[in-house]
């Protein structure tokens, strides 16, 4: 079942619900034809939380009006995909890594919100706002918390964000909540501003407390701290106010005489 609706003067939402048949695949060629017979262009959502599976009927006609597709897809100017599978999500990333000149960008369920505000064009970035500041009201310690995937853009965009903090001599303790977190652009390994960030963050941190995440972050975060000027610990999501009252501590035992 497939439901196409206009959410903005720029931006179409597609939803594939259940099985994804012959008839559905149908509509999204009779959609892709009638946007290039207008000239193409704008921004589509695809909703694939509660897609089923997909039939061969479907796909047969899908590899039957390939020219049609592809020059839709190369027509529009920004393509969000959300899935709560992780081989739709994969199989997507992967399409668009071989596609040149091409770039979907993909998001899980909780990351909807993301996903509309960049197709509505409402965010500057894919995934602006994956990397935010929290409030703990804790003098001296810097907060932040991740909700979704990091690109290099977010990336340097958080880096930027902590040092803008940690400008404050005071402040020397960083807590990093990871909420929801969908991996990273391999490409943000390679960004300079990022490299130049954490080397920055290094000399200036006494402490740092992770909060949440895969399990091997915890393990990669001793092994590091054992090497590094900071004390670094992990903790588990439920511990977060734990992991305050540790870096409060420190901001005590360093203020006392």
């Amino acid at each position: 079942m497939i439901n196409i609706e206009k959410v903005s003067p720029k931006a179409h939402r597609i939803t594939l619900m259940a099985e994804f048949r012959q008839e559905d695949a149908q509509a999204i060629i009779d959609f892709a034809k009638e946007r290039n017979s207008a000239g193409g262009g704008g921004n589509v959502l695809f909703d694939a939380t509660s897609v089923a599976g997909f039939t061969f009927g479907a796909v047969s006609i899908e590899l039957a009006h390939i020219p049609t597709l592809t020059k839709w897809i190369y027509g529009l100017d920004h393509i969000a995909i959300i899935s709560d599978e992780a081989w739709i999500r994969t199989g997507s990333r992967l399409e668009s890594a071989l596609l040149p000149g091409l770039t979907y960008q993909v998001y899980d369920e909780d990351e909807a919100g993301a996903a509309r505000a960049w197709i509505m064009e409402e965010a500057e970035g894919p995934h602006t706002g994956a990397f935010r500041e929290m409030g703990i009201d804790k003098p001296g310690i810097a907060a932040f918390e991740l909700v979704g995937r990091l690109d290099r853009e977010e990336s340097e965009r958080g880096i930027a964000m902590v040092r803008a903090r940690l400008e404050d001599p005071s402040c020397s303790r960083l807590m990093i909540v990871v909420r929801h977190w969908h991996g990273f652009d391999l490409d943000t390994v390679f960004s300079s501003e990022v490299l130049r960030g954490k080397l920055d963050l290094i000399g200036k941190l006494e402490r740092y407390a992770i909060v949440g995440g895969p399990g091997w972050i915890g393990g990669m975060a001793g092994a590091i701290g054992a090497l590094l000027k900071p004390d670094i610990r992990a903790f588990d999501l439920e511990d977060e106010d734990e992991a305050v009252e540790w870096l409060a501590e420190t901001q005590a035992v360093t203020a006392a005489p």
